[in-house]
C-alpha cells in the first residue's frame, strides 16, 4: 500500500468517524446555521422592544423648585403644541420629513436643591435631573439661560429621558431663535453662514468588516477544538490510542491522517460559520439594519477572505493536536484548550479596535494580521498585495512550525503513553537524551517565533529620523549575534543536541571552499539580470527605491572597515549560523534533499521583509543551501555570503568601478523609465554566468558520507526530541 493510499485511507476513515460524532456535529453546523439567526433576531427584536417599551414609560424629571418645574412644563407642551401643528402642514402639504413624536407620558417633581437632585438620579429614583440658571426659561432675549442636564449615562432610561429632553430645549430654541430674527427684520440665515451635512457610506460588507473577521477567527478555532480532541484525548480515553500506534502503519502516516481531518473540519466550520452568516444578512433582510444604503453582499470577498483562512485554520489544528496530545482525558483536554483560545482573543481583541491598521507590526502579529486581513477586504479598503502576501507567508510559516511540533508531540511514546507527569517531564533536561541533530520541529519553531520578533526589532530600529537607515545598520548589526546565533545556540545546548554538529562547524574540503569563492564573485550578475528583468515587467515600488536610496546614504557615510562588518560579515555568519546550520539541520534530520534546500531558502527570503527581493533572496538561499548541503559544512556558503554581500556594499560605495569592467551608470531619465537598473554588458554576462556554472559543477561532489546515519537521527527525532 503506497504512502498516499495510506493517508487517505486513514483521512477517509477518521473524517467519517468524526462527522458521526454529535458534539462536532454540534459545534460545526448547528452553531453557525441556528446561533447566527437566532443572535440577529433576538438582537435587532430585543432592541426594538426595549426603545418601544422606553417611548411608553413614563418620563420622570427632577427640578430645584415650583418654578422652574412650571417653566419646564409649559416648554415641553408648548413643543407638543408645535409638533402637532408642524405635523398638520405636513400633511396639508404632502411632505414626508419625519417628525419626533411628542412627550406626552412625563412627570416633574421639585427637589428644593441641587444636591437633592442628583442623589436621586444616582439612586435612579429619577430619570434626569433639569436645572435651568434662571427660574424663567425665556425671559429676554439680552439673556442666555444656562440649563444643566442631570443623568447617569450607565442607566439607559436615564439615556432616553436624556436625548428627548435635551431634542426638546433644541427645538424650542431654534423656533425662539427664528421668532426673535422676525421680530428684528433679520434673514432667517443670519446666523447660519455654513451648512454641514453628512453623507453616510457604509453598507452591508462594512458593517460587517467590524465584527465578522473576530468571529470567523474564533468559529475557526472552535470547528477545530473537538477533532483535534477526540482524536488525541478522546481515542485515549477509549483504550483505543495504544492499539492504533502499534498497527503496522508508520506514525507519521497516522498524524498526516488524523491533522487533515482536523484542518478539514476547521475549514468546514469557517465556511459554514461565514455562509450562515452571509445568508442571515441577506435572506433575512438585516442589509437595511446593518446599513441604510443597502447593497449586494461581497460574495467575491468572502471567498477570497475563505482562502486565506486555509493557513490559519492548518496553524490553528496542529497548534490544538499538540496541546491536546497531553491529555489523558476528554475534560482534560478542554481545559488546556481554554488558555490557547484566550491567548488567541488577545491579539484578536486588539486587532478588532477600529484604529489598529494592517501595517508595521501587525503584518507579522499571528490571529491579529489574519482579522486585519479581513476587516480590510470586507470593508472594500485598498488593500496592498504586498501585505496580503507578508500575512499569508507569515501566517503559513507559524503552521508550518505547528504542524512540526504536533507531529513530534504526537509521535513520541512519552506523549502517547503518557501519565500525569508527562508535561512536565517534556521539559526537564535531565530526562533529555543527546541527539546529533535538531529536529525538523525544534527547527520549524524557533525559527517561526523568531520572525515575529525580529520583525518587530526591525521595526523598533528605525523611527523614522534622518538617520533612520544607520540606526538599523548599527542595531541590526548588535542585535543580530544575540538573536540568530545565541539563541539557537542556548536551546541547542539545552536540549542536549551536538552543537558543532547541529551548525555545521566543520572544515570542508578546497573543493568546496573555492566554489563558495567562485560563486561569490560572479553571484551578482544573474541576482542583478533577474533584478532588471522583474523591474521592467513589474516595475519597482517607490519605497523600495526610497529605502534602497536612504540605505546607500548611509552606507556611503561610513567608513569602508565599518561598511564590510555591518554589510557582508555580520550577516554571513549569523545568517548562515542560523539558515544554513541550524535550520537546514533541522529539516535534514526528517526530509529530503531539495525539498529541505528549498525550504529554507524560502524562509531565509521571508526573513529579509521585502517582497521585491523575494525572488532573488530565495534563490541565492538555494545556492547556498545547495553548497552546505553538498560540503556539509557552512564555511562554504558563509564565504559565498561574504563575497556577494561585499561586493554589493563596495558598489555602493564606489559607484564608480562597475565602469571599469563596462557596465553603464543609468541616467536620471534612464533611472525612472527602468526602475535604476540597467542590463549588463553581454561579455559581463558572459564572463558571471560561467564562473557560476564552474562554481556549481564544483560543488556537486557530495562529502564522503553523512554525519550521522539516517536511521539514527529518524529515530531520534521521532522518540526521544521533546519539540
Amino acid at each position: 500500500m503506497s504512502l498516499r493510499h495510506r493517508i487517505r485511507t486513514i483521512y477517509r476513515k477518521e473524517l467519517i468517524d468524526i462527522l458521526r460524532d454529535r458534539r462536532t456535529l454540534t459545534a460545526m453546523i448547528l452553531v453557525p446555521i441556528v446561533l447566527y439567526p437566532l443572535l440577529l433576531l433576538g438582537s435587532i427584536q430585543a432592541v426594538s422592544y426595549q426603545t418601544e417599551k422606553f417611548t411608553e414609560e413614563e418620563v420622570v424629571i427632577g427640578v430645584i423648585n415650583d418654578a422652574q418645574g412650571q417653566s419646564l412644563d409649559r416648554l415641553i407642551r408648548a413643543d407638543a403644541a408645535a409638533l402637532r401643528r408642524e405635523k398638520e402642514q405636513q400633511d396639508a402639504t404632502a411632505e414626508n420629513t419625519e417628525l419626533p413624536p411628542p412627550l406626552e407620558k412625563y412627570a416633574i417633581k421639585s427637589l428644593g436643591s441641587i444636591h437633592d437632585l442628583e442623589a436621586r438620579v444616582r439612586d435612579r429614583s429619577i430619570h434626569i435631573g433639569v436645572a435651568f440658571e434662571r427660574d424663567v426659561v425665556l425671559d429676554s432675549p439680552e439673556v442666555t439661560n444656562h440649563i444643566t442636564v442631570h443623568g447617569d449615562k450607565e442607566d439607559i432610561r436615564s439615556h432616553h429621558a436624556r436625548r428627548v429632553v435635551e431634542e426638546i430645549i433644541r427645538r424650542t430654541a431654534d423656533r425662539a431663535r427664528g421668532e426673535r430674527k422676525a421680530q428684528a427684520g433679520l434673514p432667517a440665515t443670519f446666523d447660519q453662514p455654513f451648512s454641514i451635512s453628512f453623507v453616510d457610506l457604509s453598507a452591508p460588507e462594512s458593517i460587517l468588516g467590524q465584527v465578522l473577521p473576530l468571529i470567523l477567527i474564533l468559529m475557526t478555532m472552535t470547528g477545530a477544538i473537538y477533532p483535534a480532541i477526540d482524536l488525541t484525548a478522546g481515542e485515549r480515553e477509549r483504550g483505543t490510542l495504544e492499539s492504533l500506534m502499534v498497527c503496522p502503519v508508520p506514525v507519521i502516516d497516522l498524524i498526516v491522517g488524523k491533522f487533515l481531518v482536523v484542518t478539514t473540519v476547521a475549514i468546514m466550520g469557517a465556511a459554514l460559520n461565514l455562509g450562515s452568516v452571509a445568508a442571515t444578512v441577506y435572506f433575512g433582510g438585516f442589509d437595511q439594519v446593518i446599513a441604510q444604503t443597502g447593497g449586494k453582499m461581497p460574495i467575491g470577498t468572502m471567498v477570497l477572505i475563505l482562502l486565506c483562512l486555509i493557513p490559519f485554520a492548518v496553524l490553528v489544528s496542529a497548534v490544538m493536536i499538540a496541546v491536546c496530545s497531553y491529555a489523558r482525558t476528554f475534560k482534560e483536554a478542554q481545559n488546556y484548550v481554554m488558555p490557547v483560545f484566550l491567548a488567541v482573543l488577545i491579539p484578536g481583541g486588539i486587532a478588532a479596535l477600529p484604529a489598529t491598521r494592517l501595517e508595521g507590526m501587525m503584518l507579522a502579529m499571528p490571529v491579529a494580521n489574519m482579522v486585519l486581513l479581513a476587516r480590510d477586504l470586507l470593508l472594500g479598503a485598498a488593500v496592498s498585495p504586498v501585505n496580503v502576501i507578508m500575512v499569508l507567508l507569515s501566517t503559513t510559516l507559524y503552521a508550518a512550525a505547528a504542524v512540526a511540533i504536533a507531529a513530534n508531540i504526537f509521535g513520541r511514546e512519552s506523549v502517547v503513553f503518557a501519565d500525569a507527569g508527562s508535561l512536565k517531564g517534556t521539559f526537564e533536561r535531565r530526562l533529555i537524551r543527546p541527539t546529533k541533530l535538531p529536529s525538523v520541529s525544534m527547527s520549524l519553531f524557533v525559527v517561526a517565533m523568531m520572525f515575529p520578533a525580529w520583525f518587530f526589532v526591525q521595526a523598533s530600529l528605525s523611527d523614522g529620523g534622518r538617520n533612520a537607515a544607520a540606526d538599523v545598520l548599527h542595531g541590526t548589526a548588535r542585535l543580530m549575534p544575540v538573536m540568530f546565533v545565541a539563541l539557537p545556540v542556548f536551546i541547542l545546548w539545552y536540549w542536549k543536541v551536538d552543537v558543532r554538529n547541529a551548525l555545521a562547524l566543520r572544515m570542508p574540503s578546497g573543493r568546496h571552499l573555492l566554489a563558495g569563492v567562485i560563486l561569490g564573485v560572479a553571484a551578482w550578475v544573474p541576482a542583478h539580470e533577474w533584478n532588471v528583468l522583474q523591474a521592467r515587467w513589474l516595475g519597482v515600488p517607490e519605497a523600495v527605491v526610497k529605502s534602497a536610496e536612504q540605505m546607500a546614504e548611509a552606507i556611503r557615510a561610513l567608513p569602508i572597515g565599518t561598511v564590510i562588518v555591518l554589510i557582508a560579515l555580520m550577516p554571513a555568519v549569523c545568517e548562515e549560523l542560523l539558515f544554513r546550520g541550524f535550520l537546514l539541520s533541522g529539516l535534514k534530520a526528517s526530509t529530503r534533499k531539495w525539498p529541505a534546500i528549498l525550504a529554507s531558502a524560502a524562509i531565509f527570503g521571508v526573513f529579509h521583509f521585502f517582497v521585491f527581493k523575494f525572488p532573488v533572496t530565495v534563490g541565492l538561499g538555494v545556492v547556498l543551501g545547495y553548497l552546505c548541503w553538498q560540503s556539509g559544512s557552512i564555511l562554504p556558503g558563509l564565504v559565498m555570503h561574504l563575497l556577494h554581500n561585499s561586493i554589493s556594499a563596495l558598489s555602493v560605495v564606489y559607484p564608480e568601478w562597475p565602469t571599469r569592467i563596462g557596465v553603464p551608470v543609468p541616467q536620471p531619465d534612464e533611472a525612472a523609465a527602468s526602475g535604476l537598473f540597467v542590463h549588463l554588458p553581454l561579455h559581463v554576462i558572459a564572463i558571471g554566468s560561467a564562473m557560476c556554472v564552474i562554481g556549481w559543477l564544483l560543488a556537486t561532489r557530495t562529502v564522503d558520507g553523512p554525519t550521522v546515519p539516517r536511521g539514527v537521527i529518524r529515530a531520534a527525532t521521532v522518540r526521544e526530541r521533546a519539540f
